[in-house]
């Protein structure tokens, strides 16, 4: 747990004590950042539940949690509580792994307490940036609330640029000749990915256009405008997301006829060899019967026979060629 307050500024950000912040919240002095590594202990639980804090039971048990909670954001007396995911990625044998980490805001007019999980570097990076640029807690609780939720949407986007350079890599796999299992096992991947990706961004969009589109408390008018902003974006992440799904849908279908084209393939050259033989298995067994003096029994009829046989086979053939069944 560790805490950082700005009285103006000119005056700077200040790293206090956790018993300092408290003392500062409740006296109304300046901004205090509370930052707690979560999921809540049951000591926290308690500091939370009293004042000068107290904050609502349901809200803190949703912060107790290890993860799990959907993007929203609930209105309380004096505070709001606003949840949202931090997303990191990585690549493990060629497919994209994406993961998630819950951050937790309670916002109110001269506090904001952060519970995360994990090391998210969206919070870490405006916990750094706080030192050096007071006027990132200077503007109030709701604009310190809207640097996090920029910087969150921010990777968001950075992320959704490294996919589309996957996908690309993805369709050009789909076409070659020697894709098999292992490429539709990175699109149906891909693909779980992208629906998860969709089901974070989604509900927090909701929630900003919530803040956005009412007289939302604690959220000045001059706030607003960046928060539409945010909003415009994951607007476009939405939109993008569910284009890069069809595009994953279209390459799975392309691969899939792919496939089956060069069965069809293999299976017309099949029959081409099986309706060549089929005369010549005809003659070949036919003349090959173990019969006593059979009326064609001489080697004129013999040599007649493979001469037959084989003028037979390249008439099929010129056939098949000239009506391009191959």
């Amino acid at each position: 747990m560790q805490a950082k307050v700005c009285h103006s500024k000119e005056a700077g950000v200040k790293t206090i004590s956790p018993e300092e912040a408290a003392g500062l919240i409740a006296g109304g002095e300046g901004l205090v950042w509370l930052d707690i590594d979560g999921p809540l202990s049951a000591e926290q639980r308690r500091m939370l539940e009293q004042p000068p804090f107290n904050l609502h039971e349901l809200a803190i048990e949703d912060a107790s949690k290890e993860d799990g909670q959907r993007a929203k954001v609930e209105e309380y007396d004096g505070y709001f509580f606003l949840v949202m995911h931090s997303l990191s990625r990585s690549m493990q044998d060629g497919s994209l792994q994406l993961e998630w980490s819950e951050i937790d805001l309670f916002v109110g007019s001269n506090f904001l307490i952060s519970v995360s999980r994990g090391e998210p570097g969206e919070l870490r990076q405006v916990w750094k940036d706080v030192d050096s640029r007071a006027g990132l807690m200077s503007c109030g609780s709701d604009m310190l609330a809207y640097y996090l939720l920029d910087a969150v949407v921010d990777r968001y986007v950075e992320v959704i640029d490294d996919i589309e350079d996957i996908l690309d890599a993805l369709e050009d796999a789909v076409v070659d000749p020697r894709a098999g299992e292992e490429t539709v096992q990175q699109i149906f991947s891909f693909k779980r990915q992208m629906i998860r990706f969709r089901k974070k961004t989604g509900p927090l969009r909701e929630a900003i256009n919530e803040m956005t589109s009412r007289n939302f408390p604690l959220v000045e008018n001059d706030t607003l405008p960046y928060l539409r902003d945010v909003y415009d974006h994951l607007i476009r992440l939405s939109d993008m997301l569910d284009s890069y799904r069809d595009i994953l849908t279209g390459a799975l279908d392309v691969h899939l006829s792919a496939v089956s084209n060069r069965l069809n393939e293999v299976m017309k050259r099949l029959a081409l060899v099986a309706t060549i033989f089929m005369p010549l298995s005809f003659i070949t067994g036919f003349w090959g019967m173990n019969f006593a003096a059979l009326p064609v029994a001489s080697h004129i009829w013999m040599w007649g026979s493979l001469v037959f046989m084989g003028t037979v086979s390249v008439m099929m053939i010129i056939i098949f060629q000239t009506r391009k069944y191959r």
